[in-house]
Protein backbone atom coordinates (compact mmCIF):
# COMPACT_ATOMS: atom_id res chain seq x y z
CA UNK A 1 0.00 0.00 0.00
CA UNK A 2 1.38 3.58 -1.05
CA UNK A 3 2.56 5.55 1.97
CA UNK A 4 0.54 8.50 0.74
CA UNK A 5 -2.67 6.98 0.07
CA UNK A 6 -5.59 8.13 2.74
CA UNK A 7 -7.16 6.94 4.99
CA UNK A 8 -4.03 4.21 5.48
CA UNK A 9 -5.19 2.50 8.05
CA UNK A 10 -8.17 2.31 10.50
CA UNK A 11 -6.49 5.10 12.93
CA UNK A 12 -6.90 7.64 10.19
CA UNK A 13 -10.76 6.64 10.05
CA UNK A 14 -12.63 8.92 13.44
CA UNK A 15 -16.03 6.83 12.26
CA UNK A 16 -14.03 3.39 13.16
CA UNK A 17 -12.65 5.27 16.29
CA UNK A 18 -15.87 6.57 17.78
CA UNK A 19 -17.21 2.68 17.26
CA UNK A 20 -14.81 0.99 19.11
CA UNK A 21 -15.30 3.50 22.36
CA UNK A 22 -19.38 1.93 22.75
CA UNK A 23 -22.68 2.94 21.65
CA UNK A 24 -23.58 5.33 24.09
CA UNK A 25 -20.53 7.93 23.01
CA UNK A 26 -21.46 6.76 19.70
CA UNK A 27 -24.63 7.68 19.00
CA UNK A 28 -26.51 9.19 23.07
CA UNK A 29 -23.31 11.34 24.22
CA UNK A 30 -24.48 14.59 22.85
CA UNK A 31 -20.87 15.75 22.23
CA UNK A 32 -20.06 12.94 20.09
CA UNK A 33 -18.07 14.87 17.13
CA UNK A 34 -15.75 16.16 20.05
CA UNK A 35 -15.19 13.08 21.09
CA UNK A 36 -14.45 11.85 17.62
CA UNK A 37 -12.13 14.31 17.01
CA UNK A 38 -10.19 14.13 20.26
CA UNK A 39 -10.16 9.77 19.96
CA UNK A 40 -8.97 10.83 16.55
CA UNK A 41 -6.23 12.94 17.46
CA UNK A 42 -5.00 10.83 20.10
CA UNK A 43 -4.77 7.79 17.57
CA UNK A 44 -2.84 9.33 15.34
CA UNK A 45 0.07 10.63 18.01
CA UNK A 46 0.18 7.22 19.23
CA UNK A 47 0.66 6.09 15.54
CA UNK A 48 3.16 8.33 15.13
CA UNK A 49 4.91 7.03 17.96
CA UNK A 50 4.91 3.50 16.99
CA UNK A 51 6.15 4.60 13.82
CA UNK A 52 9.15 6.20 14.82
CA UNK A 53 10.00 2.91 17.08
CA UNK A 54 9.75 0.86 14.48
CA UNK A 55 12.13 3.41 12.67
CA UNK A 56 14.67 3.44 15.68
CA UNK A 57 14.78 -0.52 15.41
CA UNK A 58 15.03 -0.28 11.77
CA UNK A 59 18.47 2.10 12.35
CA UNK A 60 20.50 -0.79 13.79
CA UNK A 61 21.11 -2.32 11.08
CA UNK A 62 22.47 -1.02 8.36
CA UNK A 63 20.61 -2.60 5.26
CA UNK A 64 16.94 -1.43 7.01
CA UNK A 65 17.65 1.99 8.08
CA UNK A 66 15.22 4.06 6.33
CA UNK A 67 16.66 6.83 4.15
CA UNK A 68 14.13 9.33 5.36
CA UNK A 69 11.75 9.22 8.41
CA UNK A 70 8.30 10.13 8.07
CA UNK A 71 5.43 12.52 9.63
CA UNK A 72 2.29 11.48 9.43
CA UNK A 73 0.74 14.89 10.23
CA UNK A 74 3.04 18.28 10.19
CA UNK A 75 1.33 21.84 10.22
CA UNK A 76 2.71 24.10 7.67
CA UNK A 77 1.41 27.89 8.68
CA UNK A 78 1.79 29.82 6.11
CA UNK A 79 1.02 33.94 6.11
CA UNK A 80 -0.06 35.84 3.16
CA UNK A 81 2.19 38.68 2.85
CA UNK A 82 5.10 35.29 2.56
CA UNK A 83 3.36 34.51 -0.77
CA UNK A 84 5.68 34.50 -3.42
CA UNK A 85 8.63 36.03 -1.46
CA UNK A 86 10.95 33.51 -0.54
CA UNK A 87 14.74 33.88 -1.71
CA UNK A 88 14.48 30.34 -3.17
CA UNK A 89 12.49 31.96 -6.26
CA UNK A 90 15.04 34.70 -7.08
CA UNK A 91 16.48 34.20 -10.88
CA UNK A 92 19.99 32.76 -10.46
CA UNK A 93 22.94 31.44 -13.13
CA UNK A 94 22.16 27.71 -12.51
CA UNK A 95 23.14 24.40 -14.15
CA UNK A 96 20.61 23.06 -14.90
CA UNK A 97 18.15 25.80 -14.87
CA UNK A 98 14.97 26.71 -16.27
CA UNK A 99 15.93 30.22 -16.31
CA UNK A 100 15.87 32.33 -19.37
CA UNK A 101 17.37 35.68 -19.56
CA UNK A 102 16.13 37.19 -22.82
CA UNK A 103 13.58 40.11 -23.16
CA UNK A 104 10.48 38.09 -23.46
CA UNK A 105 10.75 36.64 -19.73
CA UNK A 106 11.71 39.71 -18.08
CA UNK A 107 14.12 37.66 -15.75
CA UNK A 108 17.11 40.38 -13.76
CA UNK A 109 19.86 38.40 -11.94
CA UNK A 110 19.19 38.49 -8.21
CA UNK A 111 15.59 39.64 -8.44
CA UNK A 112 12.00 38.30 -7.48
CA UNK A 113 10.56 37.49 -11.18
CA UNK A 114 6.88 37.86 -11.32
CA UNK A 115 5.31 34.75 -10.80
CA UNK A 116 1.73 32.95 -11.89
CA UNK A 117 1.73 30.66 -9.82
CA UNK A 118 2.12 30.78 -5.45
CA UNK A 119 5.06 29.72 -3.88
CA UNK A 120 5.44 29.62 0.07
CA UNK A 121 8.45 28.51 1.87
CA UNK A 122 9.01 24.93 2.15
CA UNK A 123 10.09 23.74 5.49
CA UNK A 124 13.50 22.83 6.31
CA UNK A 125 14.36 18.93 5.81
CA UNK A 126 11.26 18.05 4.07
CA UNK A 127 11.98 15.61 0.85
CA UNK A 128 8.75 14.89 -0.29
CA UNK A 129 5.17 15.01 0.40
CA UNK A 130 2.36 13.42 -1.75
CA UNK A 131 -0.91 14.94 -0.32
CA UNK A 132 -1.27 18.25 1.63
CA UNK A 133 -4.67 18.41 3.53
CA UNK A 134 -6.70 22.19 5.21
CA UNK A 135 -7.05 19.59 8.31
CA UNK A 136 -6.51 16.25 9.73
CA UNK A 137 -9.95 15.91 10.88
CA UNK A 138 -12.88 15.49 7.68
CA UNK A 139 -10.65 17.75 5.38
CA UNK A 140 -12.23 19.89 2.95
CA UNK A 141 -9.53 20.66 0.62
CA UNK A 142 -6.47 18.19 -0.99
CA UNK A 143 -4.00 19.26 -3.20
CA UNK A 144 -1.89 16.12 -4.88
CA UNK A 145 1.65 16.58 -5.66
CA UNK A 146 2.30 17.01 -9.57
CA UNK A 147 -1.09 18.36 -10.15
CA UNK A 148 -2.01 20.96 -7.49
CA UNK A 149 1.82 21.52 -6.02
CA UNK A 150 5.17 20.30 -6.40
CA UNK A 151 8.37 21.00 -4.62
CA UNK A 152 11.59 23.05 -5.87
CA UNK A 153 13.99 24.23 -4.44
CA UNK A 154 13.09 26.14 -0.87
CA UNK A 155 9.83 26.30 -2.16
CA UNK A 156 6.32 24.74 -2.08
CA UNK A 157 4.77 26.02 -5.42
CA UNK A 158 0.70 25.38 -5.61
CA UNK A 159 -1.60 26.10 -8.94
CA UNK A 160 -3.94 28.35 -7.29
CA UNK A 161 -3.20 30.59 -4.13
CA UNK A 162 -4.85 28.62 -1.01
CA UNK A 163 -6.22 31.97 0.27
CA UNK A 164 -8.11 32.08 -2.42
CA UNK A 165 -9.71 28.54 -1.52
CA UNK A 166 -12.80 29.11 0.61
CA UNK A 167 -12.83 26.08 1.97
CA UNK A 168 -9.65 26.81 3.72
CA UNK A 169 -10.33 28.61 6.99
CA UNK A 170 -8.16 31.51 7.51
CA UNK A 171 -6.99 34.05 10.57
CA UNK A 172 -6.84 37.43 10.83
CA UNK A 173 -3.15 38.83 11.56
CA UNK A 174 -4.09 42.01 14.14
CA UNK A 175 -1.79 45.36 14.96
CA UNK A 176 -2.12 47.11 18.55
CA UNK A 177 -4.79 48.53 17.24
CA UNK A 178 -7.34 46.04 15.96
CA UNK A 179 -6.80 46.72 12.17
CA UNK A 180 -6.21 43.42 10.44
CA UNK A 181 -2.31 43.39 8.92
CA UNK A 182 -2.27 39.95 7.45
CA UNK A 183 -4.13 36.64 7.17
CA UNK A 184 -2.73 33.10 7.74
CA UNK A 185 -3.22 29.57 7.19
CA UNK A 186 -2.60 26.31 7.99
CA UNK A 187 -1.67 23.38 5.75
CA UNK A 188 -1.12 19.99 7.08
CA UNK A 189 1.63 17.80 5.37
CA UNK A 190 0.45 14.00 5.16
CA UNK A 191 3.19 11.55 5.56
CA UNK A 192 5.95 13.55 4.74
CA UNK A 193 9.50 12.49 4.01
CA UNK A 194 12.01 14.04 5.73
CA UNK A 195 15.92 14.49 5.28
CA UNK A 196 17.02 13.45 9.26
CA UNK A 197 20.63 12.29 7.66
CA UNK A 198 19.67 8.71 9.19
CA UNK A 199 22.10 6.74 7.03
CA UNK A 200 25.07 9.13 7.60
CA UNK A 201 24.16 9.61 11.41
CA UNK A 202 23.74 6.11 11.55
CA UNK A 203 26.58 4.30 9.50
CA UNK A 204 27.77 6.86 6.87
CA UNK A 205 30.18 8.89 9.58
CA UNK A 206 31.79 5.92 10.37
CA UNK A 207 33.33 6.37 6.62
CA UNK A 208 33.87 9.75 6.67
CA UNK A 209 31.25 9.94 3.78
CA UNK A 210 28.21 12.26 3.62
CA UNK A 211 26.33 13.07 0.61
CA UNK A 212 22.74 14.05 -0.14
CA UNK A 213 20.37 11.22 1.35
CA UNK A 214 18.78 9.07 -1.50
CA UNK A 215 18.78 5.12 -1.84
CA UNK A 216 22.02 5.17 -4.18
CA UNK A 217 23.64 6.86 -1.04
CA UNK A 218 22.26 4.17 1.07
CA UNK A 219 23.74 1.13 -1.31
CA UNK A 220 26.90 2.73 -1.60
CA UNK A 221 27.41 2.84 2.36
CA UNK A 222 26.77 -1.00 1.98
CA UNK A 223 28.75 -1.57 -0.62
CA UNK A 224 31.92 0.15 1.19
CA UNK A 225 30.81 -1.67 4.55
CA UNK A 226 30.47 -5.36 2.53
CA UNK A 227 34.06 -4.85 1.01
CA UNK A 228 35.49 -4.02 4.57
CA UNK A 229 33.89 -7.34 5.87
CA UNK A 230 34.49 -9.50 3.27
CA UNK A 231 37.15 -8.12 1.29
CA UNK A 232 37.43 -6.23 -2.05
CA UNK A 233 36.05 -7.86 -5.12
CA UNK A 234 35.84 -6.25 -8.29
CA UNK A 235 31.65 -6.87 -8.22
CA UNK A 236 31.43 -5.10 -4.65
CA UNK A 237 33.31 -2.19 -7.19
CA UNK A 238 30.48 -2.74 -9.96
CA UNK A 239 27.77 -2.52 -6.76
CA UNK A 240 28.99 0.89 -5.89
CA UNK A 241 29.72 2.27 -9.04
CA UNK A 242 26.35 1.51 -10.52
CA UNK A 243 24.83 2.68 -6.81
CA UNK A 244 26.44 5.93 -7.76
CA UNK A 245 24.78 6.37 -11.46
CA UNK A 246 21.36 5.21 -10.01
CA UNK A 247 21.56 2.31 -12.50
CA UNK A 248 19.67 -0.23 -11.51
CA UNK A 249 21.35 -4.22 -11.54
CA UNK A 250 20.03 -7.02 -10.65
CA UNK A 251 18.76 -7.74 -6.86
CA UNK A 252 18.42 -10.89 -5.92
CA UNK A 253 20.59 -13.97 -5.66
CA UNK A 254 18.66 -15.70 -8.73
CA UNK A 255 16.18 -14.10 -11.44
CA UNK A 256 14.49 -14.84 -14.61
CA UNK A 257 13.63 -12.90 -17.22
CA UNK A 258 10.48 -12.44 -18.21
CA UNK A 259 9.00 -9.88 -20.02
CA UNK A 260 10.83 -6.36 -21.78
CA UNK A 261 8.29 -4.01 -22.95
CA UNK A 262 7.87 -0.06 -22.81
CA UNK A 263 5.89 2.10 -22.16
CA UNK A 264 5.24 6.01 -22.89
CA UNK A 265 8.71 6.87 -20.47
CA UNK A 266 10.43 3.92 -19.31
CA UNK A 267 11.90 1.11 -20.51
CA UNK A 268 11.19 -1.76 -18.27
CA UNK A 269 12.58 -5.21 -17.58
CA UNK A 270 10.50 -7.47 -15.79
CA UNK A 271 11.68 -10.70 -13.97
CA UNK A 272 10.32 -12.64 -11.42
CA UNK A 273 11.07 -11.34 -8.58
CA UNK A 274 11.47 -7.33 -9.64
CA UNK A 275 10.70 -4.78 -12.17
CA UNK A 276 13.49 -2.61 -13.21
CA UNK A 277 12.85 1.09 -15.35
CA UNK A 278 15.60 2.54 -17.33
CA UNK A 279 15.31 5.74 -19.70
CA UNK A 280 13.81 5.24 -23.00
CA UNK A 281 16.46 4.99 -25.67
CA UNK A 282 17.99 2.29 -23.87
CA UNK A 283 19.20 -0.86 -25.07
CA UNK A 284 18.59 -4.14 -22.91
CA UNK A 285 21.66 -6.34 -22.95
CA UNK A 286 19.67 -9.25 -21.49
CA UNK A 287 16.64 -11.23 -23.35
CA UNK A 288 13.49 -13.08 -22.08
CA UNK A 289 14.39 -16.26 -20.73
CA UNK A 290 17.88 -15.31 -19.42
CA UNK A 291 19.15 -15.83 -15.67
CA UNK A 292 20.54 -13.59 -13.76
CA UNK A 293 22.09 -13.14 -10.51
CA UNK A 294 22.89 -10.16 -8.08
CA UNK A 295 24.74 -7.73 -9.75
CA UNK A 296 24.25 -8.14 -12.96
CA UNK A 297 23.85 -5.42 -15.38
CA UNK A 298 20.53 -5.29 -17.69
CA UNK A 299 21.29 -2.75 -19.89
CA UNK A 300 24.02 -0.40 -22.26
CA UNK A 301 23.73 2.10 -18.86
CA UNK A 302 26.27 0.18 -17.01
CA UNK A 303 28.83 -2.59 -18.64
CA UNK A 304 31.76 -4.54 -17.47
CA UNK A 305 34.22 -5.53 -19.14
CA UNK A 306 36.24 -8.18 -17.47
CA UNK A 307 39.68 -8.02 -20.03
CA UNK A 308 40.82 -11.66 -18.05
CA UNK A 309 38.20 -13.27 -20.85
CA UNK A 310 40.57 -12.73 -23.75
CA UNK A 311 37.25 -11.69 -25.55
CA UNK A 312 37.29 -8.93 -28.21
CA UNK A 313 35.97 -5.77 -27.82
CA UNK A 314 32.88 -4.71 -30.26
CA UNK A 315 33.65 -1.28 -31.28
CA UNK A 316 30.00 -0.62 -30.88
CA UNK A 317 30.36 -0.83 -26.97
CA UNK A 318 33.98 0.82 -26.78
CA UNK A 319 35.34 2.96 -29.35
CA UNK A 320 38.71 3.58 -27.60
CA UNK A 321 40.77 3.09 -24.51
CA UNK A 322 42.41 6.41 -23.27
CA UNK A 323 45.27 5.15 -20.59
CA UNK A 324 47.15 8.29 -18.67
CA UNK A 325 49.48 8.89 -15.61
CA UNK A 326 48.19 5.83 -13.47
CA UNK A 327 49.28 3.57 -16.44
CA UNK A 328 51.95 5.30 -18.52
CA UNK A 329 55.58 5.96 -17.18
CA UNK A 330 56.75 9.19 -16.19
CA UNK A 331 57.45 12.22 -18.76
CA UNK A 332 54.28 12.32 -20.42
CA UNK A 333 52.76 15.08 -21.16
CA UNK A 334 48.94 13.63 -21.94
CA UNK A 335 47.15 10.70 -22.08
CA UNK A 336 47.52 8.00 -25.01
CA UNK A 337 44.55 7.08 -26.77
CA UNK A 338 44.47 3.17 -28.09
CA UNK A 339 41.64 3.33 -31.04
CA UNK A 340 39.29 -0.05 -31.54
CA UNK A 341 40.17 0.06 -34.99
CA UNK A 342 42.64 -1.69 -37.64
CA UNK A 343 45.48 0.43 -38.20
CA UNK A 344 47.88 -0.20 -40.68
CA UNK A 345 51.91 -1.16 -38.68
CA UNK A 346 55.04 1.18 -39.82
CA UNK A 347 57.93 -0.89 -39.91
CA UNK A 348 61.83 0.60 -39.73
CA UNK A 349 64.95 -1.52 -40.07
CA UNK A 350 67.52 -1.01 -37.98
CA UNK A 351 67.04 1.06 -35.43
CA UNK A 352 69.54 0.72 -32.86
CA UNK A 353 70.51 -2.26 -35.09
CA UNK A 354 66.65 -3.89 -34.27
CA UNK A 355 63.44 -3.77 -36.45
CA UNK A 356 61.13 -1.11 -34.60
CA UNK A 357 57.24 -1.80 -34.87
CA UNK A 358 54.86 1.35 -34.34
CA UNK A 359 51.23 2.18 -35.41
CA UNK A 360 49.09 5.41 -34.48
CA UNK A 361 47.83 6.03 -31.46
CA UNK A 362 46.31 9.34 -29.97
CA UNK A 363 47.31 12.02 -28.34
CA UNK A 364 50.39 14.93 -28.36
CA UNK A 365 52.65 14.16 -30.89
CA UNK A 366 55.64 14.24 -28.76
CA UNK A 367 54.15 11.68 -26.46
CA UNK A 368 53.76 9.33 -28.75
CA UNK A 369 57.29 9.38 -30.46
CA UNK A 370 58.62 9.13 -26.62
CA UNK A 371 55.99 6.42 -26.27
CA UNK A 372 57.63 4.19 -29.56
CA UNK A 373 60.95 5.41 -28.22
CA UNK A 374 60.49 3.86 -24.80
CA UNK A 375 58.86 0.84 -26.00
CA UNK A 376 61.89 0.08 -28.43
CA UNK A 377 64.52 1.08 -26.10
CA UNK A 378 63.72 -1.56 -23.60
CA UNK A 379 63.16 -4.11 -25.94
CA UNK A 380 66.58 -3.15 -27.80
CA UNK A 381 68.01 -2.88 -23.76
CA UNK A 382 65.73 -6.74 -22.91
CA UNK A 383 66.76 -7.96 -26.68
CA UNK A 384 63.74 -8.82 -27.29
CA UNK A 385 61.80 -5.99 -28.95
CA UNK A 386 58.39 -5.72 -29.94
CA UNK A 387 59.02 -6.30 -33.73
CA UNK A 388 60.86 -9.52 -32.23
CA UNK A 389 57.70 -10.70 -30.05
CA UNK A 390 55.21 -9.93 -33.38
CA UNK A 391 57.72 -12.12 -35.67
CA UNK A 392 55.17 -14.66 -37.44
CA UNK A 393 58.22 -16.88 -38.72
CA UNK A 394 58.15 -20.02 -37.30
CA UNK A 395 61.96 -20.16 -36.65
CA UNK A 396 62.68 -16.88 -36.24
CA UNK A 397 66.81 -16.20 -37.04
CA UNK A 398 67.94 -12.43 -37.69
CA UNK A 399 65.70 -9.25 -37.08
CA UNK A 400 61.96 -9.88 -38.80
CA UNK A 401 61.16 -7.51 -42.03
CA UNK A 402 58.18 -6.25 -43.22
CA UNK A 403 57.18 -9.49 -44.61
CA UNK A 404 57.30 -11.52 -41.50
CA UNK A 405 55.20 -8.92 -39.34
CA UNK A 406 51.42 -8.06 -39.44
CA UNK A 407 50.64 -4.88 -41.81
CA UNK A 408 47.77 -4.52 -39.62
CA UNK A 409 46.57 -4.44 -35.86
CA UNK A 410 43.93 -3.33 -33.80
CA UNK A 411 45.14 -1.49 -31.13
CA UNK A 412 43.31 -1.52 -28.24
CA UNK A 413 42.61 -5.16 -28.58
CA UNK A 414 46.64 -5.25 -28.64
CA UNK A 415 46.62 -3.19 -25.33
CA UNK A 416 43.94 -4.82 -23.61
CA UNK A 417 45.63 -9.08 -24.42
CA UNK A 418 48.79 -8.48 -23.82
CA UNK A 419 49.36 -5.64 -21.22
CA UNK A 420 45.13 -5.14 -19.25
CA UNK A 421 44.39 -8.67 -19.65
CA UNK A 422 45.56 -10.22 -16.42
CA UNK A 423 44.45 -7.21 -14.00
CA UNK A 424 42.83 -4.86 -15.56
CA UNK A 425 38.51 -4.36 -16.24
CA UNK A 426 36.40 -1.90 -18.07
CA UNK A 427 33.52 -0.53 -16.65
CA UNK A 428 31.30 1.69 -19.06
CA UNK A 429 28.59 4.48 -18.18
CA UNK A 430 25.70 6.04 -19.49
CA UNK A 431 24.15 8.35 -16.91
CA UNK A 432 20.60 8.95 -17.65
CA UNK A 433 19.23 11.93 -16.67
CA UNK A 434 15.64 9.74 -15.68
CA UNK A 435 17.17 7.72 -13.28
CA UNK A 436 16.63 8.13 -9.88
CA UNK A 437 19.24 7.73 -6.78
CA UNK A 438 21.80 8.91 -8.91
CA UNK A 439 24.74 10.49 -6.68
CA UNK A 440 25.85 14.37 -7.50
CA UNK A 441 29.51 12.85 -7.74
CA UNK A 442 31.07 9.68 -7.61
CA UNK A 443 32.91 9.01 -4.48
CA UNK A 444 36.12 8.26 -5.88
CA UNK A 445 38.31 7.84 -2.21
CA UNK A 446 35.74 5.05 -1.40
CA UNK A 447 36.61 3.36 -4.27
CA UNK A 448 39.92 3.15 -3.74
CA UNK A 449 39.24 2.20 -0.26
CA UNK A 450 37.14 -1.13 -1.74
CA UNK A 451 39.49 -1.75 -4.93
CA UNK A 452 41.44 -4.84 -5.11
CA UNK A 453 45.10 -4.26 -5.02
CA UNK A 454 46.03 -6.29 -7.56
CA UNK A 455 43.36 -4.45 -10.19
CA UNK A 456 43.01 -1.80 -12.55
CA UNK A 457 39.63 0.01 -13.13
CA UNK A 458 39.24 2.21 -16.25
CA UNK A 459 36.28 4.00 -16.29
CA UNK A 460 34.32 5.22 -18.90
CA UNK A 461 31.62 7.54 -18.78
CA UNK A 462 29.59 8.82 -21.64
CA UNK A 463 28.37 11.90 -21.56
CA UNK A 464 24.92 12.95 -23.31
CA UNK A 465 25.40 16.18 -25.23
CA UNK A 466 22.97 18.27 -26.54
CA UNK A 467 23.14 19.95 -30.43
CA UNK A 468 23.66 23.98 -29.96
CA UNK A 469 23.74 24.70 -33.65
CA UNK A 470 24.60 28.43 -34.76
CA UNK A 471 23.38 29.96 -38.05
CA UNK A 472 25.55 32.39 -39.65
CA UNK A 473 23.11 34.09 -42.29
CA UNK A 474 24.06 37.72 -43.18
CA UNK A 475 24.75 39.86 -40.77
CA UNK A 476 24.63 39.44 -37.44
CA UNK A 477 22.06 40.98 -34.68
CA UNK A 478 22.44 42.17 -31.08
CA UNK A 479 20.39 38.41 -30.60
CA UNK A 480 21.44 36.66 -33.29
CA UNK A 481 24.62 35.89 -34.61
CA UNK A 482 26.28 36.41 -38.09
CA UNK A 483 29.23 37.29 -39.90
CA UNK A 484 30.33 40.12 -42.38
CA UNK A 485 32.99 39.67 -45.25
CA UNK A 486 35.08 42.59 -46.55
CA UNK A 487 38.07 42.21 -48.53
CA UNK A 488 40.76 44.83 -48.57
CA UNK A 489 44.27 44.86 -50.22
CA UNK A 490 47.46 47.12 -50.54
CA UNK A 491 48.97 48.69 -53.80
CA UNK A 492 49.85 47.13 -57.06
CA UNK A 493 47.30 44.40 -55.83
CA UNK A 494 43.84 43.33 -57.82
CA UNK A 495 41.17 42.70 -55.75
CA UNK A 496 38.49 39.89 -57.18
CA UNK A 497 36.29 37.84 -55.44
CA UNK A 498 34.40 34.66 -56.90
CA UNK A 499 32.84 33.18 -53.80
CA UNK A 500 29.40 31.79 -53.32
CA UNK A 501 28.62 32.41 -49.71
CA UNK A 502 26.26 29.43 -49.41
CA UNK A 503 28.87 27.02 -51.27
CA UNK A 504 32.51 28.15 -49.86
CA UNK A 505 31.75 29.51 -46.51
CA UNK A 506 32.53 26.89 -44.18
CA UNK A 507 32.17 27.36 -40.15
CA UNK A 508 34.31 24.86 -38.10
CA UNK A 509 33.64 24.28 -34.45
CA UNK A 510 36.60 22.99 -32.64
CA UNK A 511 35.78 20.88 -29.48
CA UNK A 512 39.10 20.46 -26.86
CA UNK A 513 39.01 17.47 -24.11
CA UNK A 514 40.35 17.88 -20.88
CA UNK A 515 40.82 16.07 -18.82
CA UNK A 516 41.70 16.62 -14.67
CA UNK A 517 40.28 15.46 -11.66
CA UNK A 518 38.65 18.63 -9.29
CA UNK A 519 39.53 18.06 -5.59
Amino acid sequence: MATFKYPQNDFDDPDKLLGLLGSFWATTYQGSDLLQDLSSATARMAQQTHLQLLELVASISRFNVPVFHQDNWYPLTVLESEVNTDEGLIAKYTTPSANVYDPTTLLSYGELPSQVFFSVARPTDLHDVKMIFDRVAAPTAEFIAGIDYWLQDSVITFRENPFDNSSIAKADILDTTGAITDRQITLWLYRGQWDWKLVYEQFGYALRLQLESSEGYKTVVNAVFDAFAEGTSIRTQQLTLASAFGVPLAREAEETVETIASDADKLNIITDKHVYQYPLGTTATVAVGDKIAAGDPLTDLFQVFELNRGTAISSADITALTVGSGVLAWGFWGDITFDNSTVATVVEPDVAGYTKISWDLGGFPFDIVKFWEDVHASGVAANETLAMLLDVRPNPVGQPTAASLPTTINPLQFLTDNILRNNAYVVKVKPGSQLAGQLAFVPVDQLRKIQPPHTLMLLIVELAYADSPVIMEGPGTDLAPGYEESVSGFPIMTISESLDPATYIVEDIAGKSISGRCI
